[in-house]
C-alpha cells in the first residue's frame, strides 16, 4: 500500500541520511570534526593569511608572509641507500635508529638570509661536540664488578675534551658544558676541528656518544639565488665596495615576546617535524624534533633535543626562535574578498620594504637542562622513567622540578 511504498522510498534514500548524534552539527562518535569555513584541517586560517597579505606556497608546504618565506619538507625514515650516503658524508657508521629527511627553512626575502633545520647538520654538530660516552646503569655495575675482580686493565676510551664555556654571561651554571661550545656561529664548524672523525664500524658504545646529543640550534646561511647573496659574494671577491656583511648571531638582551605568543591570533601555518630519534638500544629514548608556528604578527620555532637514559640521566636542550613580522595592513570595510586580497598584498609589499630598511630581529633563546635520576630523587622531584615519557612531558616536569639550567640569548639583526 502507500505506507509500504513510502518505506521503500525512505530505504532507498537511507544511505544519504546522516547519523544522529548527541551534539547538533557534529558527526558520529570517532568521526573527524570538519574545520569551519576558511580554516584548513591543519588549523591554518586561510582568510587571515589573505588579510595579512600572504599566500600559500604552490607546493602547499608553507607560506610567504611578512617578508618571510617559510616552508617545510616531511619525509619518512631514510632508506638504506640514503643512510649509507649520509654515513659517507658524515664519516661515521654510527647513526640513530631513525633518521628523517624532513627539514624546515625560513628565508628573509629582503636580505636573502636563510635559517634551516635538518638532521644532517644536527648530526654534524653531534660529531663535533664529541661528548664522552655515557654508561648505562647495567654497564656501570658491570664495570665496577670487573674492576674489583680483575683490576682496571682496559685503557680509557679515546674522546675529545669538551671545550665549552658560557662565555656570553647568561649561563646558569649547571656544571655541564655551556651553550657556546667554541663553535663558529657563522659556519657552524667547531673551533679546532680538522676534517671528519673517520670512525669505523668496530667501535662500541664505549667509544662514542651513543645518545647522539647535539648542540644544534639551526643552520644560518644566505639563499644563493637571492640578489643579496650575489652582492655579498661580489663584495667578498673585492668587486663591490661596502657590500653588506653576512648576518651573524650576537649576544643580546632581546627576549622572546611570550605575551604575543599567548595572544589569540589566528594561525597561518603550523607544522611539526622529527629530525631523528632512537630507543637507545632499549636503554631509554632520544629525539630531535621541532615545531613551527606562523601568526600574522610573528613566527615562532621550538626545537628540542630530548634524551632519557633510564635510571641514569635526563637531558633537554631547547632552542626557541622568535621574530616579529610586519603587522597586517588595515583595510577599508566593504571590499570584496578579491579586492581585499589584492590590496593587502600591495600594502604588505610596501610595508616589507620599509621594514627591511628599519631592520628585522630574530631572537634566539637557548636552554639546557641536565639531571641525573639520583639527583632528582634526592630533592624529592619525579625520578621514575615513566614520568618522562616524551619531550613535552619531560620539559614540563623538569621546569616544575626547578633544577639547574643554562640559558643564553642571541639576536640576528637583518
Amino acid at each position: 500500500g502507500p505506507q509500504q511504498s513510502r518505506r521503500e522510498k525512505l530505504r532507498g534514500r537511507s544511505h544519504a541520511v546522516r547519523p544522529m548524534t548527541s551534539f547538533p552539527g557534529r558527526g558520529p562518535p570517532g568521526a573527524p570534526i570538519p574545520p569551519p569555513p576558511g580554516v584548513e584541517e591543519s588549523g591554518a586560517d586561510v582568510r587571515a593569511l589573505n588579510r595579512a597579505g600572504g599566500e600559500y606556497l604552490a607546493a602547499g608546504n608553507g607560506v610567504s608572509v611578512g617578508g618571510w618565506r617559510i616552508q617545510t619538507k616531511t619525509t619518512p625514515i631514510l632508506g638504506r641507500e640514503a643512510l649509507e650516503a649520509l654515513e659517507a658524508r658524515l664519516g661515521t657508521s654510527h647513526l640513530p635508529e631513525m633518521v628523517y629527511g624532513s627539514a624546515l627553512e625560513l628565508t628573509h626575502l629582503a636580505s636573502g638570509t636563510r635559517l634551516h633545520f635538518n638532521a644532517e647538520d644536527a648530526l654534524k654538530e653531534w660529531l663535533e661536540e664529541g661528548l664522552p660516552p655515557l654508561k648505562v646503569a647495567a654497564a656501570a655495575e658491570w664495570a665496577k664488578g670487573h674492576k674489583l675482580r680483575f683490576g682496571d686493565e682496559r685503557p680509557p676510551p679515546a674522546s675529545k675534551p669538551i671545550t665549552a664555556t658560557t662565555g656570553d654571561g647568561h649561563g646558569g651554571g649547571s656544571g655541564g658544558a655551556g651553550l657556546d661550545s667554541g663553535r663558529d656561529e657563522d659556519t657552524g664548524v667547531g673551533a679546532g676541528t680538522e676534517g671528519k672523525p673517520g670512525w669505523d664500524k668496530t667501535e662500541s658504545h664505549e667509544d662514542y656518544d651513543w645518545t647522539f646529543t647535539s648542540p644544534y640550534r639551526g643552520t644560518l646561511d644566505t639563499d644563493p639565488s637571492s640578489a643579496a647573496a650575489r652582492e655579498a659574494a661580489a663584495g667578498a671577491a673585492g668587486d663591490v665596495d661596502g657590500a653588506a656583511a653576512a648576518a651573524a648571531w650576537e649576544v643580546s638582551e632581546e627576549r622572546v615576546d611570550r605575551s604575543m605568543l599567548m595572544a589569540r591570533d589566528p594561525i597561518l601555518f603550523f607544522d611539526e617535524l622529527t629530525l631523528y630519534e632512537s630507543e637507545l638500544d632499549d636503554n631509554g629514548e632520544m629525539s630531535m624534533s621541532l615545531k613551527v608556528r606562523v601568526m600574522p604578527r610573528c613566527w615562532f620555532i621550538l626545537m628540542r633535543f630530548w634524551m632519557r637514559v633510564d635510571g641514569v640521566l635526563l637531558r633537554l636542550r631547547e632552542t626557541r626562535l622568535f621574530c616579529r613580522m610586519t603587522p597586517p595592513p588595515t583595510l577599508p570595510p566593504g571590499l570584496s574578498e578579491e579586492k581585499r586580497a589584492a590590496l593587502a598584498a600591495s600594502l604588505a609589499a610596501n610595508a616589507t620594504a620599509s621594514g627591511a630598511a628599519a631592520g628585522v630581529v630574530v631572537v634566539r633563546e637557548s636552554v639546557r637542562r641536565e639531571e641525573t635520576f639520583q639527583a632528582l630523587a634526592a630533592r624529592g622531584a619525579p625520578h621514575l622513567p615513566a614520568q618522562y615519557p616524551d619531550a613535552d612531558e619531560a620539559a614540563a616536569v623538569l621546569l616544575a622540578a626547578g633544577g639547574p639550567v643554562d640559558v643564553a640569548y642571541h639576536a640576528l639583526k637583518l
